[in-house]
């Protein structure tokens, strides 16, 4: 049995569940029909992100999706134990309804959570200067958010803008002072790319605030889509299930890249995660990663393997991972962080502790209390 006690590492609140006016609200004039806003249809409240209908207020996340009964296996569990997705006016989404989540955590029985805020909603929007502003304003309402719900359990993380590194670093500084404990970066749309040291003005600051950076995985860029709109309805079954397959595979890019931009050797107090991650493809990249590094890119002169740097300033999050136990000598028991992924369809929400059981059950006591409480605790700062 697993006696230690959990904290998610990997928990979220998704765009569609945030608060209908937190953006249209206080948008200037200029941004009005561009920024993130929600207009009622027949069938509910939807989001319009970049002007463009996203789908539905209150649905089902990361995605914007209403409830669809066999859509998802678990979904339906969930929705079995009273998980609604209404999107009509006067609900009350459960992850940002305070009391709900609060009573969500006691059920999956979770001490604390690290909360990832609306992935993906950075690659909605086209204009850098707005997706900065919608990130600063989801940054101040969830830090309210958090003291509202309970601010020793409930700990978000901020959405760093990623496409100036100089404003990134001041959000990062904003952040700390704020309380918040970390940020997430979304890389698909970074411009300069990761391995750019640009980037160091941000990794300079994140370092100075003992501010971890966390990169979630939101799906792999490079899957081949069907041709055309009667091609999706033809495959889409096998789409879906190529798609969510490799989905978690996105952040090897992440990982090569940080390891081959020289942020680790230049920053040592600069921490990074690799969110919703998975552990066990970590040591083919790193096998590959420092067999390339010797072979053609020594002129880099870093004063240890590439891989060295990620089990010194490196971490991942998994859910749940069947093969952990010979893998985890290769990574790292120090680098590893369990998350439950609530309220997301592959969540193992509220039944965190019967997966842990089955998953960690070749481990010792020590190293299941560092996966499932201890190295989360360091990270954060939890204490």
């Amino acid at each position: 049995m697993l006696h230690h006690t959990l904290i998610s590492g990997d928990n979220h609140i998704d765009l569609t569940y945030c608060p209908t006016d937190l953006w249209s609200s206080q948008a200037p004039q200029k941004w009005k029909k561009m920024a993130p806003r929600v207009e009622e249809r027949n069938d509910g409240q939807h989001w319009f992100v970049d002007d463009k209908d996203r789908g539905m207020w209150n649905g089902v996340g990361p995605g914007f999706l209403p409830y669809t009964k066999g859509s998802f296996d678990h979904i339906d569990e969930m929705a079995g134990l009273g998980f609604k997705w209404d999107s009509y006016p006067g609900a009350q989404p459960r992850p940002t309804t305070p009391e709900l989540r609060i009573a969500d955590l006691d059920r999956d029985g979770l001490e604390k959570e690290i909360i990832y805020g609306c992935l993906m909603v950075n690659d909605l929007i086209d204009s850098a200067e707005l997706r900065g502003w919608v990130d600063q304003m989801y940054n101040d309402w969830v830090a309210d958010f958090a003291k509202r719900s309970d601010p020793n359990r409930v700990f978000p993380l901020a959405i760093i803008p990623n496409t100036d590194p100089k404003a990134a670093a001041a959000e990062v500084r904003r952040c700390a002072k704020m309380g918040l404990k970390g940020g997430d970066l979304a890389f698909k749309r970074m411009t300069p790319p990761l391995y750019h040291p640009a980037w160091f003005a941000l990794w300079e600051a994140a370092a100075e605030c003992k501010f971890p950076i966390s990169f979630h995985s939101t799906g792999f860029k490079a899957v081949r889509a069907p041709d055309n709109p009667e091609m999706e309805k033809e495959v889409f079954t096998q789409w879906r299930l190529v798609r969510s397959t490799l989905f978690q595979l996105d952040t090897m890019e992440v990982l090569a890249s940080i390891l081959a931009s020289g942020a680790c050797e230049k920053y040592p107090d600069f921490n990074f995660i690799l969110g919703e991650s998975g552990v066990t493809w970590l040591p083919y990249v790193f096998d590959r990663c420092d067999t390339e590094y010797h072979d053609r890119a020594r002129s880099l002169g870093f004063k240890m393997k590439p891989s060295d740097y990620f089990r010194r300033q490196g971490f991942v999050t998994y859910q749940q991972d069947k093969y952990l136990e010979p893998i985890v000598p290769l990574i790292g028991e120090d680098n590893i962080i369990w998350g439950a992924d609530y309220p997301h369809p592959d969540c193992i929400w509220p039944n965190s502790r019967k997966t842990l059981e089955q998953n960690l059950a070749g481990f010792s006591a020590a190293t299941q209390r560092k996966i499932v409480h201890d190295n989360v605790v360091k990270l954060y700062g939890l204490n």
